[in-house]
């Protein structure tokens, strides 16, 4: 159990390392279990929403986060960016 908690707190962390680049992000999630798809959204600022997607079942199932940068994150959206912030942390 302390694993699980260690790994939960983990993407907890990186997950929302997001905000350090995004004003907002955007989770769209779909379980092959459930016939609604859902969208989650934050602004970094301790509220969320979860509601079903409005656009129906775009995915089939899985899950797409959508990074909404800030002003002075845009450099991020340069491959050669990316690559070079991932081997660095």
């Amino acid at each position: 159990e302390g694993a699980d908690t260690n790994l939960i707190g983990q993407f907890g962390v990186g997950f929302y390392s997001a905000f350090l680049v995004a004003d907002k992000v955007t989770v769209t999630s779909k379980c092959n279990d459930d016939p609604v798809q859902h969208v989650w959204e934050s602004s970094a600022d301790a509220s969320f929403t979860v509601v079903p997607d409005p656009r129906g079942n775009t995915l089939g199932r899985g899950s797409r986060v959508t990074l909404h940068l800030k002003e002075d994150a845009h450099d991020y959206l340069s491959e050669d960016k990316l690559e070079e912030a991932s081997k660095k942390y």
